[in-house]
């Protein structure tokens, strides 16, 4: 009780008044995280308000006694059985909703609005979650001095890494490697050194104000072997076990021990180059248990080593091995599991985990076991094929993504290509045709203009020889009318 009275207290102290203002809320991821918003003293129990994230994601509503959960849907799967409100603050005009175990995908900016209102009140909150993973360090020997590799994982907002030496300065290092997911981020940042001492990895968060780190000592010996590498191969008399060591000066001795320290039996391929050696060990155990590569070097007093366990069950089945075809149907999904023995079962399971109906092929070879599982997928994903031995608690899967075409993808290409051709061709004989009819068309009006032309040139011949005989009828007339007078005379 006295938890949720601080609470409240510290709500109202950061109150936000709906007046288009906007603040700043930072909290750690898995805190709860409390919005601010308050339309002054007006009682709001039966108006509306409504919390969106980014301006279009649904995160609460309240309509007159309805929200979410109560008489009200559409609310975002993020947020879903994540926010409430304060209802026993309604009548104060407290609006602020809490979102529950807070993540760094809930960072954003939140809109608390009254649409109804004349003018539309709303105010905005920017919420920040943070997420501050402490450093992971680890180091590795090669032949340049000692790989420092610093992994900060799931972190948010994104951090800034810097390693630094017992000084404090910073050194020089490869490229940091981001990856962001669902709003974390995962950074790894490498450098490598070449003198002993103290170096620390920090991360800084400048925009939630956050700094940690991580220190680690280490010794450089030059040329001294790295940690050896192991890898494991099943075969037919038991487990091969490869130990490799690379770069090494000077010469290591490197040997297998089982779990009691004894040495156990191998010849080492040595190479050397430079004046650098790399080794190379194989031994076969048919034993489970623990299983140490040693390197040493006593010329320089150093000695690194690798431990596995191994599990050698007797007639485990092998790998499955997977093969995909094409049908009709869709793909056909091919399990092969063989030499199994007790017999295993084996099935098909999809991403989700469910078991595929499927009915196996089962041959029995000396009491050995081969198993055929097919299936027949008409969607795209992740599958595995999944083989299992109770009697010997072994289990083995092989995993595979395949893409499923729809089934007229062949065909989809064709009819594209034959509509786009139609529509061309019905394109070009309607402006073949409305060609057709202008030209039609202008050819007559050209005709009947020349016509046209031709009748009032013929009509200006006509009055041109009219008006000529005339001047011709007058000057005769202005001639005989001289002649007459001058008879007269």
């Amino acid at each position: 009780m006295a938890l949720l009275l601080r609470a409240c207290l510290c709500l109202f102290a950061v109150l936000v008044f709906v007046d288009g203002s906007e603040t700043k809320l930072i909290v750690r991821e898995d805190e709860d995280a409390i919005l601010p918003c308050s339309l002054g003293a007006a009682d709001i129990s039966s108006r509306v308000f409504d919390w969106k994230k980014d301006g279009r994601v649904e995160v609460f509503i309240y309509d007159d006694g309805r929200y979410y959960g109560k008489g009200l849907s559409g609310q975002h799967e993020q947020f879903r059985g994540r926010v409430f409100h304060f209802p026993e603050q309604l009548k104060g005009g407290n609006a602020s909703i809490v979102i529950r175990k807070s993540k760094p995908a809930d960072s954003g900016t939140y809109a608390c609005i009254f649409p109804h209102e004349q003018p539309e009140r709303r105010a905005h909150v920017e919420l920040i979650v943070g997420a501050s993973p402490r450093p992971i360090i680890t180091a590795n020997e090669t032949s340049d001095g000692m790989l420092l590799l610093c992994e900060v994982n799931s972190a948010s907002p994104e951090p800034v890494l810097e390693w630094r030496n017992s000084s404090g300065n910073i050194l020089p290092a490869e490229k940091p490697q981001v990856s962001e997911k669902n709003g974390s981020y995962s950074v790894v940042l490498q450098t490598t050194v070449t003198k002993s001492g103290r170096y620390r990895c920090v991360s800084t968060q400048q925009k939630i104000h956050h700094q940690v780190y991580t220190e680690t000592h280490v010794n450089v010996h030059e040329g001294a072997a790295p940690k050896p590498v192991i890898a494991v191969k099943e075969t037919k008399d038991g487990l091969l076990l490869q130990c490799e060591v690379y770069s090494a000066s000077p010469k290591p001795e490197v040997v297998f021990r089982d779990s009691s320290g004894n040495i156990l039996a191998a010849e080492p391929q040595v190479t050397e180059r430079g004046g650098s050696y790399d080794v190379i060990l194989e031994t076969t155990v048919t034993k489970s248990g623990d299983y140490q590569c040693v390197a040493t070097q006593k010329e320089i007093n150093h000695q690194r080593s690798t431990e596995t366990r191994v599990n050698v069950p007797s007639g485990a089945a092998p790998k499955p091995a997977i093969a995909v075809k094409e049908t009709k149907d869709g793909l056909l999904l091919q399990c092969e599991v063989y030499g199994a023995s007790p017999k295993p079962e084996v099935v098909f399971q999809d991403s989700s985990g469910n078991i595929l109906a499927a009915e196996p092929q089962v041959t029995e070879r000396g009491g050995s076991y081969d198993v055929i599982l097919e299936t027949t997928v008409t969607k795209s994903g992740d599958y595995q094929c999944v083989a299992t031995q109770k009697e010997i608690n072994h289990q083995i899967s092989t995993e595979i993504h395949v893409n499923v075409p729809s089934g007229d993808s062949d065909s989809t290409p064709w009819i594209v290509v034959v509509g786009v051709l139609v529509v061309l061709l019905a394109v070009a004989a309607v402006i073949i045709i409305k060609y057709k009819k202008t030209w039609k068309k202008d050819k007559e009006e050209l005709q009947q203009r020349k016509k046209h032309e031709e009748e009032l040139q013929q009509e200006l011949n006509e009055q041109k020889k009219k008006h000529e005989e005339d001047l011709r009828q007058v000057r005769l007339l202005l001639e005989e009318g001289k002649q007459q007078k001058e008879e007269t005379a």
